[in-house]
C-alpha cells in the first residue's frame, strides 16, 4: 500500500502519462472532422506539389518560394495558419496531411507548460499551478483541439503567451511589444480575435478595481495602438489584400448575426462546459461565483476572462464551442482555484471535495479517452469508391476533406442544391454521391443548421434510396462536438443530438447516382 505522501506523486505521474497519451495517440493518422481542415490543407496544393518536385537549389530560390507562400497566405482570413501549413513541404512533403495535427498537438502541450508558469506567478502557488496544468492536460476540449488539424490550439498558445508577457512586466519595454506582436499573431490565425485587445483593457480595469488604484489607460491605449498598427501594417501589404478579404468576411458575418439573435442562445456557452467537459468539472468552474461573496477578486480573474469571452461570442451568428478554445487555460485555472479554495475553506467537507474532484478527473479522462479513440470515415469512404472505380467522379457534401484522399481533387465536387444541377453533373461523368453530417449544416430545407429535413433530392434519397455502403463515421462524442462547434440556435442543436442515434445523423452514406435517379423517378 502506498503511503499518502507517495500517492500524490504517483497520481501526478499517472495524469501526466495519461494526458500525453491522449494527445499523441495515433496523432499521425489522417483523422479529420471539419471541412475547414480540408480547406486549410488543400489550399496551395498544386503549388506545393510543384515545389516538392522542383526543390530550391539556393537561398535565393528558397526566398522566392517563401515569398510566394507568404503572399498567398495573406490572401486568406487566417494567414499565419495557412503559411505554417505550407511549410510542411520542406520537412514532411506536400501531402503529409497529419502535419496540421502535429502542430496542434505540440502547441497544446506548450500551452499546458506555459499555464503552469502563468498560474505559479499569478497565484504565487505551486499547488494551484500544478493543478491548473494537470486539469488542462486532460481537459476534453483542449485534448480535442490539440488533436485537430485546425488553428485553435496554436491560437491558444499565442494568446496565453501574449497575456503572460503583458501581465508580468511593469513598464513599456520589449515584453510589451512582443506581447502585442503575439496577440496580433492570434488575429492572423483566427480573424475573429480582432477583438483581442479587449482582454488587455479588461486586465487593466480588473487590476484597477482589485487594487483600488487608478486605471492605467495610457498603457492600454499604447497596446491598442501597437496591436492595430501590426494588424493593419501587415494587412496592407500587397495592396491590402488581407484587409480586403478579412474585413469583408467579418462584415458579412456581422450582418448574418443580426438576423439570428435569440436570447435563449445566451445559455449556449454555459451549456458547453457541462456537455463537453463533464458535469463535475463544470460544477467546479461555475462554483467560482461563490468567491464573489468573499471578495476573492484575485482568484476570480481566470473565471472572469472566460465569462467575458462567452459574453462576447454569444452575440455572434455562430456560437461555436471552438471560440472558447483560447480561454480554456483560464477555465482550467478557474476550476483549480475552486478546488484549492474549497479544500482550504471547508475543512469539514474535504471528503466531499475530494470525491467531487475524483469524479471530475474521472469524467474528463473518460471524455478525452473517447476523443482520442474515435475515428472518422472520410478516408475510408473515398477508398471504398476508388477501390471499385479508380477514376470515379464523386459528388459529396464534404468535398474539401475527402478531396485530400484523391490524387486529383477535381474528381470530387460539392453537392448541388437541386436535382437538375445533380443531373448535369451525372451527364458530365459523376457516378457516386456521398452524404455525411455536413449536409445538416448546408442542405437543410429551411436553411437552419441541424434542422432536418434536408432540401430537395437529398431528403428523398435518404428516405428511399438504398446506399451501396454505410460507414458509422462519428460516434456520440464526436457528433456532439461537430454540432456544437457549428451551433447557431442551441435548441435546434440539442434537439438534433437527441435524435441523432435513432436517425443515423452521424453516418456516411454512399449512393450510386444511377440508383438515386431511378429512386427519384419513382418516388
Amino acid at each position: 500500500m502506498l503511503k499518502s505522501k507517495q500517492f500524490l506523486p504517483v497520481l501526478v505521474g499517472f495524469l501526466i502519462f495519461a494526458g500525453l497519451t491522449l494527445r499523441f495517440y495515433h496523432i499521425c493518422k489522417n483523422q479529420f472532422l471539419f471541412y475547414d481542415e480540408g480547406m486549410y490543407l488543400g489550399y496551395n496544393r498544386a503549388f506545393l506539389n510543384l515545389v516538392a518536385n522542383n526543390p530550391a537549389h539556393n537561398l535565393s530560390e528558397f526566398g522566392i518560394i517563401i515569398g510566394i507562400m507568404f503572399k498567398t497566405a495573406l490572401s486568406t482570413a487566417k494567414a499565419l495558419w495557412f503559411f505554417i501549413l505550407n511549410l510542411r513541404v520542406f520537412c514532411l512533403g506536400p501531402e503529409s496531411w497529419y502535419f496540421a495535427r502535429l502542430v496542434s498537438a505540440f502547441s497544446g502541450l506548450a500551452t499546458v507548460v506555459l499555464l503552469y508558469f502563468w498560474s505559479k506567478r499569478y497565484f504565487n502557488s505551486k499547488k494551484i499551478a500544478t493543478l491548473s496544468a494537470l486539469l488542462l492536460l486532460i481537459l476534453p476540449s483542449h485534448v480535442f483541439y490539440s488533436r485537430l488539424g485546425m488553428q485553435e490550439s496554436l491560437s491558444t498558445f499565442l494568446f496565453l503567451s501574449a497575456i503572460y508577457l503583458y501581465m508580468f512586466q511593469e513598464r513599456i519595454r520589449w515584453p510589451f511589444f512582443v506581447s502585442a506582436f503575439l496577440l496580433a499573431c492570434v488575429y492572423f490565425t483566427n480573424y475573429r480575435m480582432i477583438i483581442a485587445p479587449v482582454f488587455i483593457a479588461f486586465i487593466e480595469c480588473f487590476n484597477a478595481f482589485k487594487d483600488h488604484k487608478k486605471l492605467h489607460w495610457q498603457k492600454a491605449a499604447a497596446y491598442f495602438a501597437t496591436f492595430y498598427a501590426i494588424v493593419f501594417g501587415i494587412g496592407s501589404l500587397y495592396g491590402g489584400i488581407n484587409i480586403h478579404v478579412t474585413f469583408a468576411w467579418m462584415f458579412h458575418q456581422a450582418q448574418d448575426a443580426g438576423g439570428k439573435f435569440n436570447p435563449i442562445n445566451f445559455i449556449s456557452y454555459p451549456y458547453y462546459v457541462f456537455a463537453l467537459e463533464g458535469f463535475f468539472f463544470a460544477c467546479f468552474f461555475w462554483a467560482n461565483a461563490y468567491l464573489f461573496k468573499f471578495k476573492e477578486y484575485v482568484k476570480l480573474f481566470p473565471f472572469c476572462i472566460v465569462v467575458l469571452q462567452m459574453l462576447i461570442f454569444s452575440f455572434a451568428a455562430e456560437k461555436g464551442a471552438r471560440y472558447l478554445c483560447v480561454v480554456l487555460p483560464f477555465m482550467a485555472a478557474a476550476a483549480a482555484v475552486v478546488m484549492d479554495d474549497s479544500w482550504q475553506r471547508f475543512a469539514k467537507a474535504r471528503v466531499w471535495v475530494l470525491a467531487a474532484g475524483a469524479f471530475a478527473i474521472g469524467g474528463m479522462l473518460y471524455l478525452s479517452g473517447a476523443i482520442a479513440m474515435a475515428r472518422t470515415d472520410y478516408e475510408n469512404a473515398v477508398h471504398f469508391i476508388t477501390g471499385h472505380d479508380p477514376q470515379a467522379v464523386i459528388v459529396s457534401t464534404q468535398p474539401l476533406v475527402e478531396g485530400l484522399f484523391l490524387a486529383d481533387d477535381k474528381r470530387i465536387v460539392a453537392c448541388p442544391t437541386d436535382v437538375y444541377s445533380l443531373l448535369g453533373l451525372y451527364k458530365q461523368g459523376a457516378r457516386y454521391l456521398i452524404v455525411d453530417p455536413q449536409a445538416y449544416i448546408s442542405w437543410t430545407i429551411n436553411g437552419r443548421r441541424f434542422s432536418p429535413p434536408l432540401d430537395d433530392f437529398l431528403e428523398m434519397t435518404l428516405k428511399n434510396a438504398q446506399p451501396i455502403q454505410i460507414f458509422p463515421h462519428l460516434n456520440k462524442i464526436l457528433l456532439t462536438r461537430f454540432v456544437l462547434d457549428h451551433n447557431e440556435q442551441i435548441l435546434d442543436s440539442i434537439f438534433f443530438l437527441s435524435h441523432a442515434e435513432s436517425e443515423g445523423y452521424g453516418k456516411i452514406r454512399i449512393y450510386d447516382l444511377g440508383t438515386v435517379f431511378s429512386t427519384l423517378q419513382h418516388a
